[in-house]
């Protein structure tokens, strides 16, 4: 139990950290993307209002150059905004090149210009290393494309080592979460296991006043005779007292134990004939009846234990069914045997995963039976040590308890 509570609690609190952090880092870096692009469209934008079409030419001043040229775009430096690599071409109406300016870039020809012409499909985009803008008329198109290989290296680099940066640091986060989380579970620890001792201690002492009791009961038994209702009912809270202290015992001692349950491989089918057979009188007492379905299948499990959980199966089906017929099924479903128990009943529609915590009682639908809502806590119990699982379905009308266990 607290193996497991460590377990969810290591697995959350690395779940929150990482989720704050990896929106951070992926903010970080989609922000740093769209910065990216928006100076390329910058550039872009001042390239179209005649900046930067041409190379300087020699002899002009300063003031001559901002004349002709303008101020370099917000945001970005002014040689960085002149020293731009691009190009620009403009197609006809059918989409045929018809002009292009290639002065201002050195890796592209006459003959690359259909390609990048036809990859450019929206009003603006990347073709490669390239962003482009698109501006279409009815007489026909004119493209702009920058070459932005360096920015698209740098904003690769820098997602890049954001990557490394936000797993290595995920990696010490869970490494101290996993050192600090036995301290931090420390005392809900050291009280979940003083409550489990309590409870086997408790039912070791009481052990011997229920022995006295009932040995009274029928000391008493054997002076009055035994049609004594009083005597009854003594010798019937005694037997439910004993079978209740028992039943917390092995539940408390199987959640206290860390130590692997012993396994071999046996046959299932049989084992929960062998369990039916036994319940066939107190069936014939109570006017019900099993209706078997059984497909031999070998499961890996611990025999005892899964007997006892058969039988506490059987015997919730007898006290709680509301049909005479109780059908028990077994297949196989994947890599795991399925043991299905069903039987009329009233249980709203839906899973209850309620019936299987301890004292839990639905008294609307059990309708007084005399059970403590202790049993199907313990088949939960024993097939969570066997590596299997317990569920309960309704459809409104009839529920169906399953116990799964992995095949041999």
């Amino acid at each position: 139990m607290i193996k497991k509570l460590r377990q969810r609690f290591i697995i959350l609190s690395l779940a929150v950290v990482a989720a704050v952090i990896l929106v951070i880092v992926v903010g970080i870096d989609v922000a740093n993307y769209l910065n990216m692009q928006s100076k390329a469209d910058a550039e872009i934008a001042f390239i179209e209002q005649g900046g930067a079409i041409a190379a300087l030419p020699s002899g002009d001043s300063d003031e001559s150059q901002e004349d002709k040229f303008g101020r370099a775009p917000k945001g970005i430096p002014g040689e960085t905004a002149f020293a731009a690599r691009y190009f620009i071409v403009e197609t006809d109406a059918e989409g045929n090149v018809w002009f292009s300016n290639l002065q201002r870039i050195a890796r592209v020809d006459e003959d690359d210009l259909a390609y990048y012409v036809s990859r450019a499909k929206f009003s603006r985009g990347f073709v490669g290393n390239y962003r482009y803008r698109a501006v279409h008329t009815a007489t026909g198109s004119r493209y702009v494309f920058l070459d932005c290989e360096k920015e698209i290296a740098a904003t690769t680099t820098f997602i890049v080592s954001s990557a490394i940066i936000t797993v290595v640091g995920l990696s010490v986060i869970a490494l101290l979460i996993i050192l600090l989380s036995r301290k931090v579970l420390a005392p809900v620890e050291e009280s979940y296991r003083k409550q489990k001792r309590f409870i086997t201690d408790a039912g070791h002492e009481l052990k011997t006043p229920i022995t006295v009791i009932g040995a009274n009961a029928e000391l008493l038994e054997m002076e009055i005779g035994e049609d004594n209702e009083w005597l009854e009912s003594i010798k019937h809270q005694t037997q439910k007292l004993s079978s209740l202290t028992q039943e917390l015992v092995y539940l408390s001692r199987m959640d206290e134990s860390d130590a692997e349950v012993a396994r071999a491989a046996f046959d299932l089918a049989q084992t929960v004939q062998s369990c039916v057979e036994e319940f066939r009188d107190a069936a014939l007492v109570a006017e019900k009846d099993f209706v078997l379905d059984l497909t031999p299948l070998s499961v890996n499990a611990n025999e005892e234990m899964v007997c006892r959980a058969v039988n506490l199966m059987l015997d919730n089906a007898l006290k709680y069914a509301e049909s005479e017929s109780i059908r028990v099924s077994l297949r196989r479903e994947g890599k795991f045997a399925v043991l299905e128990e069903s039987n009329a009943s009233s249980l709203p529609h839906g899973k209850h995963p309620e019936l299987f915590e301890r004292f839990y009682r639905a008294d609307a639908s059990r309708g007084g039976s005399e059970g403590y809502g202790i049993g199907l806590s313990v088949v939960r119990s024993i097939a969570e040590h066997n590596g299997g699982a317990v569920s309960c379905e309704s459809d409104g009308a009839t529920v169906v308890f399953r116990f799964t266990l992995p095949l041999a």
